[in-house]
């Protein structure tokens, strides 16, 4: 079987990240071969989809995997977005990867929207059925469909896609490095050493609640040090960065938040090593990188209580959750989980056996399974069809 994978490719990519690992469990399985087509991000000429067509449309191609992110093809305001102008030249058999399923609402910042002309133009675009149809549904009911939650699965359906076209598979775990030191040479760099260290992990992202976390690092224990294990992962998120100095420059926290940037694979180990607990305290997700990696390295976890991470500690009891947008559950919650040493280590050992469950080569056997779906389906003629007005 060969597959050809429509990824995005960069090294700051959390999907691109996603989808090295994939392909490393896949060429494990003896079945596998893969032939990589890069997704350039943005809406690109007419004749570079159909370069990347006449690859993916090659006779020895069994099955077209795309990598789906609403970004990879531009904007997704009318005649902005190229993914159909891609999707129309491929003959093969499809799989799609949703990595987001938002609602066009979203999708288009509609809630935070403060001109209001905007807003009226956006409110009438929602208003256009085709228009929202080849956004919000259209790309999931023309392929067979995977989704890493039940929750994402569900809005899928109730949008129109049909049950057994759908699969969830879970983001596998990486397989840690191994900190050489323990940590200890993180902590130092970051003079660490004799403190408790909190982590909020991964590229600096607006969902990533690093406000609420300022605002109750002072009602903590002078001695609990937050540390955001990331950077900037494009220049436009500079200013945010910048932003966040400033917002820990007026609440008097210098001394007490530290930004380290990005980090390599070898430093991620080190500040996984380094964290007494990780916090994913976002303020909406689908699905993360940054639960996955703290439970790959064993670390206690503190999340919201979105969808996708509630699942996740529905599986196996490795995160404690919060009430989201409830900055007082937030605060008690760490501190009830800084003081209860009996409970971070429970955290630890689950987080172990959830990465165990599913590792990677364990996510790519699952995934090999619908791309054999996907081949019998469309074999038999009775494959989706685009219905994109």
């Amino acid at each position: 079987m060969k597959i050809g994978m429509l990824t995005s490719v960069g090294e700051k990519c959390g999907i691109a990240s996603y989808t090295r690992a994939l392909m490393e469990a896949l060429n494990e399985i003896d079945v596998v071969s893969i032939e990589v087509v890069p997704i350039t991000p943005g809406r690109q000429p007419i004749e570079h989809y159909r370069e990347q067509a006449d690859i993916l449309n090659s006779e020895d191609i069994d099955v077209v995997h795309i990598q789906h992110e609403y970004s990879f093809w531009g904007s997704v305001l009318p005649k902005r977005w190229g993914y159909w102008e891609l999707r129309y030249l491929l003959k093969k058999p499809i799989v799609l990867t949703a990595h987001t399923t938002y609602d066009l609402a979203d999708l288009l910042h509609l809630k935070t929207e403060k001109s209001p002309i905007k807003r009226i133009a956006k409110k009438l675009l929602l208003r256009r059925e085709a228009y929202r149809d080849s956004i919000e549904i259209a790309p999931f009911v023309t392929a067979m469909t995977i989704v890493h939650t039940a929750a994402a699965r569900n809005e899928l359906i109730s949008r129109g896609a049909k049950p057994n076209f759908v699969t969830v598979i879970p983001s596998g775990t990486p397989s840690p490095l191994k900190s050489i030191d323990g940590g200890a040479g993180f902590r130092k760099k970051y003079n660490l050493t004799s403190r408790r260290t909190v982590t909020i992990f991964g590229y600096v992202t607006y969902n990533k609640g690093y406000e609420p976390t300022f605002d109750i690092l002072a009602a903590l224990p002078s001695d609990v040090v937050l540390v955001i294990a990331g950077g900037a992962r494009t220049p436009d998120m500079e200013p945010y960065v910048s932003k966040l100095q400033e917002m820990i420059a007026a609440k008097d926290l210098a001394e007490r938040v530290v930004i380290t940037g990005y980090l390599s694979d070898n430093e991620v180990a080190d500040a996984m090593e380094a964290s007494d607990i990780v916090l994913v305290p976002h303020t909406e997700a689908g699905n993360s990188y940054s639960v996955s990696f703290p439970l790959a390295y064993g670390r206690p976890v503190l999340a919201s209580n979105l969808a996708c991470f509630d699942e996740i500690a529905q599986r196996v009891d490795c995160i404690q959750l919060f009430e989201a947008s409830n900055p007082d559950d937030y605060l008690l919650k760490l501190q009830a989980l800084l003081q209860d040493e009996g409970r971070r280590e429970k955290l630890s050992t689950n987080a172990l056996k959830y990465a165990a469950r599913f590792s990677w080569p364990k996510v790519a056997k699952s995934t090999v399974d619908v791309y054999r779906s996907a081949i019998e389906i469309y074999s038999a003629g009775h494959h989706p069809h685009c219905r994109v007005l």
